[in-house]
């Protein structure tokens, strides 16, 4: 039997009910917990230093019915839209009109704070139901933290996973999310997504060539140019660079809710494990009706063998993990959102609490083996101000082995309530 925890909320005190043991190894999370407004010049995340550095080519057709553009149509940075918000982005114009449905919830993974990628028309100074093309090639970067950076050691295991979310219906690619040494320059797909000062790293995406604009895939950079099991690229429309079918899984656009499908990829790094001291990087891709867990991690790439490297005849990344201290994103007109890294599976899958809400210390610890509730003195403050905020009162049950069961689980009940 495992231990329960109900919690009777006084105040008004909002929590995330998410996994206990996510936070071990935990390396990067960013949730993109900020205000509405524009990416660059954001950060703090876990595992990030400075800020965000975003870039996307600004609007590149009149829209029908629009007139004039504004000049703020023309910005060329990313949008930060909050979870439970729809963008307003067209992508079937009609009638009847239809939208992106995408509102930084995804049914099997914690979510917190917001998502980025496109904007929508009104945050362009546009009119709403205007069907307009942006974000033709979108980049973006951060630094990580020498941390992360030092947990890169041969022998061991990386495991990522972020969202990836088509933004538009037309001409989109998925965001290549690589850990290396350099971001790609702006208006990347000019010249294949290749990193600056001739970079280094690892990750998934799709693309190039032309073919795998909607696949997702292991893929590597050295030399600045982007790899997948197929060798480099030479060209956008180089289809002998084109990935067999086991060596990807499409990018899906539409589930039930329409336009706007959460697509969760999730990475595995083994560094310097494969049988010349190659890195081995396997990479599958999650649907909101999936079951996410390592098992069927696995199973996909039993499935596919091509999704991991360790499984190519050739072209295995090799590469000097100690210099890598960027996250770079690059693509075609999309979201993204849940950004991870960590050690195990569970780590790039699981949820941590929010740092932005408020913090509880509940006093005294006090364990009772009677079965009968348990107040416990205890404050919450907010983290950003150190304010008082309110009462909790905690109702404590306890089963035989309590705290020295393995299985130890905290389950919380009406997890936000306002008196």
């Amino acid at each position: 039997m495992k231990n329960s925890l109900i919690i009777a909320i006084v105040g008004f005190v909002a929590f995330v009910c998410l996994s206990t043991s996510a936070d071990a190894g935990l390396l990067v999370y960013e949730p993109f917990a900020y205000a509405d407004g524009w990416l660059t010049g954001q950060g703090g995340a876990l595992g990030t230093t400075g800020t965000w550095t975003a870039y996307q080519t600004a609007l590149n057709i009149d829209p029908d019915g629009a007139g004039p553009l504004p000049p703020v149509a023309n910005v060329t940075d990313w949008r930060i839209h909050q979870e439970g918000n729809t963008t307003g982005i067209v992508v079937a114009p009609g009638p009847p009109i239809l939208y992106n449905t995408f509102d930084g919830t995804v049914a099997n993974l914690p979510t917190l704070g917001g998502y980025v990628g496109l904007p929508g028309p009104e945050d362009i100074g546009l009119p709403p139901d205007v069907d307009v093309e942006i974000g033709r090639y979108m980049d973006a970067s951060i630094a990580l933290d020498p941390s992360v950076t030092a947990s890169f050691q041969t022998g061991s295991t990386t495991w990522f996973s972020y969202v990836a979310v088509q933004g538009w219906d037309r001409n989109m690619e998925p965001p290549q999310l690589q850990i290396g040494t350099d971001p790609s320059p702006n208006d990347s797909r000019n010249t294949l997504y290749n990193l600056t000062n001739s970079g280094s790293g690892i990750g998934a995406g799709g693309g190039p060539p032309r073919n795998d604009r909607f696949s997702i895939m292991p893929r590597y950079h050295i030399g600045g140019a982007n790899y997948n099991l197929m060798g480099a690229a030479t060209g956008w429309t180089a289809d002998a660079f084109t990935a067999p079918a086991d060596a990807k899984l499409p990018w899906v656009g539409s589930d039930d809710d329409g336009f706007g499908a959460a697509n969760i990829i999730v990475g595995k790094i083994e560094w310097d494990a494969d049988t010349g001291g190659e890195d081995i990087i396997s990479v599958v891709r999650f649907l909101e009706t999936d079951t996410l867990d390592e098992a069927a991690f696995d199973a996909l790439i039993t499935a596919q063998p091509n999704l991991s490297s360790a499984n190519w005849a050739s072209n295995k990344p090799n590469l000097d993990q100690s210099q890598f201290d960027t996250i770079n994103l690059a693509g075609t007109k999309f979201f993204v959102d849940e950004i991870r890294i960590g050690t195990t599976f569970n780590d790039a899958t699981s949820g941590i609490s929010d740092p932005n809400l408020p913090s509880v210390n509940a006093g005294i610890n006090m364990i009772t083996w009677s079965g009968e509730p348990v107040a416990l003195d205890s404050t919450v403050v907010n983290n950003d101000t150190n304010e008082p905020q309110g009462t909790l009162t905690y109702l404590w049950t306890a089963s035989p082995d309590g705290i020295g069961d393995p299985n130890l689980d905290v389950a919380i009940t009406d997890a936000d309530q306002e008196d």
